[in-house]
């Protein structure tokens, strides 16, 4: 499986959606994936990995996202 990290600043955390700078680019994610303690104006490590699908029925899943 492949994983790639990288450093991003946390700009701005505003009703529990958090932007999030790498470089030049700017980027939000729900508020609920960033660790408990995180705040505005610190450093994350973002690591995502590609992995095989849950063992449910992930297309039922995604069909369900997909909405």
């Amino acid at each position: 499986m492949t994983t790639k990290e990288n450093i991003v600043f946390i700009d701005e955390v505003e009703d529990r959606v958090a932007r999030l700078v790498l470089g030049e680019e700017v980027f939000h994610l729900p508020r609920g994936l960033l660790p408990a303690d995180a705040r505005e104006g610190q450093w994350l490590r973002i690591s995502v990995t590609v992995t095989p699908a849950p063992p449910d029925d992930s297309a039922v899943l995604r069909k369900r996202l997909g909405r």
